[in-house]
């Protein structure tokens, strides 16, 4: 479900991707799964720490706009940050409302004025520690103080499904773990204000069927995955940080 996290420079991973990369996410498994349960949870997060709307936001890392897209509809000013021109076209496809920039914000300023919110999804469980610390520093210095950072981790070495297949001698190289995610916010000036679990009784590769996620029996599961004992051990979760 991602790349080598510690062998590669994420930065290169998507450069030549572009609509290819919507059809992967619209497949009917686990992935499109997370990206429907990750929309609903950021309308919530919208309404809960920005009922009045979204002044300034920015998509870090925005891909192809997935994200873009539905958080841009709250904010009076939208932004979106990605190192792969590919990607980018296709966003603004997406959002013409939206400002794109085609920029590594480790290495270069956005050259825009702070912003409230800013988003990064799938990006931090790929990321290798180096290009991480480089984000998270670059993230903070676009927020406000007190601004909020919302991001997932799919790729969550805890979760139980990541820990029978290590068990099998099939699991992928996977390492941000809630403790080292914790860590690495910390380091950045981030406080942990909210959590949202994902997909916490998905434990074998047999259910990672469209069938399955179709199902009634999912309806009934899923919630169990908000529970905040379990969030460290879903497959896919989503923060929200806050600036300190």
């Amino acid at each position: 479900m991602g790349s080598d996290p510690v062998a590669t420079d994420y930065r290169q991973s998507h450069l030549h991707k572009g609509a290819d990369y919507d059809r992967d996410l619209s497949r009917g498994d686990f992935n499109t799964y997370m990206t429907e349960r990750e929309g609903e949870i950021l309308e919530r997060i919208a309404a809960k720490f920005f009922p009045g709307g979204i002044p300034r936001y920015l998509d870090f890392a925005c891909g192809t706009g997935r994200i873009t897209q539905r958080v841009s509809a709250h904010a009076a000013e939208s932004y979106g940050v990605d190192v792969s021109a590919n990607m980018v076209e296709q966003a603004r496809l997406k959002c013409p409302r939206t400002t794109f920039i085609v920029r590594d914000l480790t290495r270069d300023s956005a050259g825009i004025a702070p912003v409230n919110l800013v988003t990064s999804f799938r990006f931090l469980g790929d990321a290798q520690d180096e290009l991480r610390r480089g984000a998270l520093k670059a993230i903070h210095d676009l927020l406000v103080p007190g601004g909020y950072f919302v991001f997932n981790n799919h790729l969550n070495p805890w979760s139980i499904h990541n820990t029978l297949l290590r068990m099998s001698g099939k699991g992928e190289r996977v390492d941000l773990t809630w403790t080292k995610l914790r860590r690495l916010l910390r380091e950045a000036g981030f406080k942990i204000v909210a959590s949202y679990g994902i997909g916490f009784w998905l434990v074998r590769y047999k259910l990672d069927r469209p069938e399955v996620f179709r199902s009634p029996l999912v309806r009934v599961l899923e919630p169990v995955s908000k529970f905040p004992p379990l969030v460290p051990f879903c497959p896919d979760a989503v923060f929200v940080a806050q600036r300190v």
